[in-house]
């Protein structure tokens, strides 16, 4: 998997808050908010717990949409723990050809990865699944 990173970071809150393209263990997460809320993304769905039980893993985040101020004041309020790449030209889901990818929600893509090779989908949704899933990757280590 194609993961760019000299697109802008938002949400970061310091230096030491940045995002780990090395990490062996990613979950990277591709959105596109022009089409949809940020529902996904609310603390609801334990992002600042996942932070905190899985340092060790990267949480790299790719938002698509055309308003970065919108994005940036939209994950503040959430409380969004990550930064995140504003990606507005789509250069994430192009260069990962997602159009090609079966999934019922064509606007956000989840994967897990190991050393830069997509495993399985990630569960970012059902918080439950998710847990599970990341102990389970976790537990292979």
């Amino acid at each position: 998997m194609i993961l760019p990173d000299d697109l802008d970071v938002v949400n970061q809150q310091s230096e030491m808050d940045s995002v780990c393209m090395t990490c062996s263990h990613q979950v990277v997460v591709f959105y596109d908010f022009d089409k949809k809320s940020f529902c996904p993304f609310g603390q609801e769905f334990l992002w600042k717990q996942m932070k905190d039980q899985f340092p060790e893993v990267g949480f790299v985040f790719y938002f698509s949409g055309k308003d970065r101020e919108r994005l940036a004041k939209e994950l503040n309020a959430l409380e969004f723990p990550f930064p995140a790449y504003h990606d507005p030209d789509f250069l994430f889901y192009r260069l990962n050809d997602l159009d090609s990818i079966q999934t019922t929600y064509r606007i956000l893509h989840s994967f897990h990865l190991e050393n830069g090779f997509s495993v399985k989908p990630a569960q970012i949704g059902m918080r439950e699944e998710f847990l599970e899933e990341m102990e389970g990757l976790r537990m292979k280590e």
